[in-house]
């Protein structure tokens, strides 16, 4: 007696829960177990009805509105040119860094954590530079000291 396979048939309505779910992020093989149909047959529906991730993404990229809430706002602004900068020479590194982290503090508060993040990466940065800055330094005056125990 010979045995074969049965074939799986879905209907319109749990295509339409898979496409549902598969849009929404879930993972395929996730998706087949849970509305048991083949993956293959989920992932040759997707390609052919066009509802992958990268279709539904180019679909949904719309082109932002001149003067609409896309344009960059006044934190974003071009630099100035060098001649047209304050004298900062007076400005204290470790109260500038300290004021920085705490605005990036008060803008977690406000619910702006990627701006938060990017302003403690930019103090990061900018301590590994003032400690760099203060390496050479040493390292400058402790030549300079060797060179004139060496003159003696």
């Amino acid at each position: 007696m010979e045995h074969y396979r049965l074939r799986k048939y879905r209907g319109p309505e749990t295509w339409a829960q898979v496409r549902k779910a598969y849009v929404a992020g879930e993972s395929a093989p996730s998706v087949a177990r849970r509305f048991d149909v083949g993956l293959s047959n989920l992932r040759r529906r997707a390609m052919a009805e066009g509802w992958t991730r990268k279709r539904i993404a180019e679909q949904m990229d719309l082109k932002p509105v001149r003067g609409g809430a896309d344009d960059p706002g006044p934190g974003l602004a071009p630099l100035a040119p060098p001649e047209d900068l304050p004298d900062l020479s007076g400005l204290d590194p470790e109260v500038s860094l300290a004021l920085a982290l705490n605005r990036a503090t008060v803008l977690v508060g406000e619910g702006r954590a990627t701006e938060a993040r990017a302003l403690a990466q930019a103090v990061e940065a900018l301590e590994r530079m003032w400690d760099a800055a203060a390496e050479r330094e040493w390292r400058r005056a402790s030549q300079a000291g060797e060179r004139s125990d060496a003159d003696r």
